[in-house]
């Protein structure tokens, strides 16, 4: 009996007549239109500049602060040759790196991936745009720092490079080493343990009588630095592969897991 209602109710609506004139009007005005939305995708470039936005205000805060307090204080060394500031750049080191471990941690945990990978991008490709950020930024102020500790004297630039290069290289590795196996709220806490133990050895090996800073030691530093450096880049390559797309999800494994 509804039916039959329903039947009698949709035979009761009127329905204009078919006009073709008007769906070539409509053709021929969609052809005119310079619509295309395959351009108004995102390139890569784009997707690189917009990520910035994504990163926390506060790490762009306490990267400035840092920052500047590494500058004022080399600056209120004095620029001696017996200054202070080769232990203020390798105290630095691990510190700026922990900031930037705080915005890796945010966005590799199990709740933020699901989020991340409906994007265009995968959590793999916005995670490396993250680290050559980082890695550029604290480059630049790598060399801040040695540029004015040094002098502008040639051999002192490379050693103040070190000074921060190692510590900080290690700190990385710790932190991608931690990143690589735990995604949990517990990670930050590991790498600020870690974090926390370099800067007290370093501390540690200042107030000895080791002449950890002497140019004789200069080789020492260099060495750790470079074990740090391949120690990273291995880590990264994991974590990397690990929080790449569904092409590595279906071979390796999702984010989740421990790797």
């Amino acid at each position: 009996m509804k039916d039959r209602k329903l039947s009698k109710k949709i035979r009761e609506i009127p329905i204009p007549d078919y006009d073709e004139d008007a769906f070539l009007r409509t053709l021929s005005a969609a052809k005119a239109a310079d619509l295309h939305p395959e351009r108004q995708r995102v390139t890569k470039a784009e997707f690189f500049a917009g990520q910035v936005h994504f990163i926390s205000k506060k790490v762009w805060a306490l990267k400035l602060l840092l920052t500047g307090l590494l500058l004022l204080g080399i600056l209120e060394t004095e620029l001696r040759f017996d200054s202070s500031a080769w232990p203020l750049i390798s105290v630095t080191a691990p510190i700026l790196c922990l900031v930037n471990v705080n915005e890796l941690c945010h966005i590799c945990r199990p709740g933020m991936r699901e989020i991340l990978q409906t994007a265009r991008y995968s959590l793999r490709e916005q995670l490396l745009v993250r680290l050559l950020l980082f890695g550029g930024l604290d480059g630049a102020v790598c060399l801040a720092g040695a540029f004015l500790a040094s002098g502008v004297t040639a051999g002192l630039f490379w050693q103040a490079i070190l000074y921060f290069a190692a510590p900080f290289s290690v700190m990385c590795a710790g932190c991608m080493a931690v990143l690589g196996r735990c995604r949990d709220e517990n990670a930050l806490w590991y790498c600020t343990a870690w974090g926390g133990f370099l800067v007290v050895v370093i501390n540690m090996l200042r107030s000895t009588s080791i002449p950890v800073y002497e140019t004789d030691r200069v080789f020492a530093w260099g060495i750790t630095a470079a074990l740090g450096m391949a120690v990273t880049i291995r880590e990264i390559n994991r974590l990397l592969k690990y929080m790449g797309g569904n092409y590595h999800e279906i071979n390796y494994g999702t984010a989740d897991k421990t790797v």
